[in-house]
């Protein structure tokens, strides 16, 4: 189990949702929190519940994160951990969607490229000062598949970028891995959460919401997350169907591989 008194974490999108829910959790377990967000008035609201401090940042600019892991080292002298938890949703139905629509490159930059920037500068960081850290990226159902109960959303776009969050971080972990860097990377993929993202498209009732999409709190989300670590897991799901969302892929390239005859000689 980890030990997570007097160890400095920074949380990006710590103003509300999940990112406030593990930002008091773990204040709980006696890390020193920084809560991080866009949203400056919220990013302080989650400081004085959790007794940590607070950060305005925007990770649409790309060297925000960075310059935020930076400070923080330069501040405190270390920083154990990293959830990088900020994400913005997009939706648009893909065969309607403008692709040149401005507001894609700060969708990527954000829910993507963000979490890199940060991983990339925790490691440097960590070599630097001697100490091991982790990050924590938050992804989501679609990272994995199309979730059956959301099909109807026009959620291409947002899900591409939430599938690239997982590759992203399956790369990070497997370069760390391989190079001995200091560094353990984790995956969160949240299911149906209540939160304002999710709230935003689906209206501010859960009990309106589809039911199999299993709604659950941030508090619950948190607490698998926290447990996840303790357990030393990679892929940290909020939801069973996850694993049930993904049959669909793995029987298809399977049958296309018996199809086409592929595993035997030519």
């Amino acid at each position: 189990m980890i030990d997570w008194t007097g160890q400095r974490v920074l949380i990006t999108g710590a103003a509300s949702g999940i990112g406030r829910a593990l930002a008091v959790l773990l204040a709980a377990r006696g890390a020193l929190v920084t809560a991080a967000d866009i949203n400056a008035d919220g990013a302080a609201e989650t400081a004085a519940v959790c007794a940590g401090e607070a950060l305005a940042l925007d990770l649409a600019d790309g060297s925000a994160g960075p310059a935020a892991v930076e400070e923080l080292v330069a501040r405190h002298g270390r920083l154990d951990a990293v959830f990088a938890n900020a994400g913005i949703g997009h939706t648009r139905r893909l065969l309607k969607a403008d692709l040149d629509d401005p507001g894609l490159a700060r969708l990527w930059e954000i829910n993507m490229l963000g979490p890199t920037r940060l991983a990339q500068a925790l490691v440097r960081a960590a070599e630097a000062g001697g100490w091991r850290a982790r990050i924590v990226i938050t992804g989501s159902e679609n990272s994995l598949s199309l979730p059956p109960s959301i099909q109807n959303f026009g959620n291409g776009l947002y899900a591409a970028s939430k599938h690239g969050v997982l590759i992203l971080a399956e790369w990070l972990a497997t370069e760390c891995r391989n190079a001995g860097k200091p560094l353990d990377v984790h995956v969160l993929l949240p299911g149906g959460v209540y939160t304002g993202l999710t709230a935003a498209g689906l209206g501010d009732d859960p009990a309106r919401w589809p039911a199999d999409m299993g709604i659950i709190l941030p508090e619950r989300a948190a607490e698998i997350c926290l447990q996840s670590l303790d357990l030393g897991l990679f892929h940290i799901p909020t939801h069973a169907h996850l694993h049930d969302d993904m049959g669909g892929r793995y029987h298809s390239v399977g049958e296309a591989t018996a199809l086409l005859q592929l595993g035997k000689q030519a």
